[in-house]
């Protein structure tokens, strides 16, 4: 009789962080500006592990609803340094208890609060703006969130 021992593979837990720098957004004035001050930053949240080869993103702080939110949205784009390969993703950074009551032509209103990007393993760079809707699609970033990950 014999008696074999099989060698598992080891996962480690997901691991979330904040991207080192926030996206810097601004000059909120005037009628279509949002609640917060002229100039804001939104630290976005990066999430590995969860599967091999991809990053969840979000907002670090969903920020609650407002009406001229509607037509704003966060655009990840990524590279993944060991292989080249490279995407973008959009996510809204806001939250809506009635997504109804959205606009149903505003540009965020389908998007998720979080997303997945299937970068592959390695060293990812990311970089995050700010777009708005209206009145063309333009970024409102003043300094994009810039971050380094490596993706299990």
């Amino acid at each position: 009789m014999f008696l074999g021992v099989g060698a598992g593979t080891a996962s480690a837990a997901p691991q979330t962080s904040i991207l080192q720098v926030p996206v810097v957004t601004g000059l909120e004035i005037g009628p279509v500006s949002v609640p917060g001050g002229l100039i804001q930053t939104t630290p976005i949240k990066a999430t590995v592990g969860e599967r091999p080869g991809s990053v969840r993103f979000s907002a670090a702080d969903i920020k609650p609803y407002y009406y001229q939110y509607n037509y704003r949205w966060m655009t990840v784009q990524w590279r993944n340094l060991s292989t080249g390969a490279s995407g973008a993703v959009d996510f809204r950074h806001w939250a809506s208890e009635d997504l109804s009551a959205v606009d149903p032509n505003a540009g965020a209103r389908g998007l998720p609060l979080d997303v997945v990007a299937d970068t592959g393993p390695g060293q990812v760079a990311v970089v995050v703006t700010q777009s708005r809707q209206f009145p063309a699609p333009f970024s409102e970033t003043l300094f994009p969130g810039l971050g380094l990950l490596t993706v299990p």
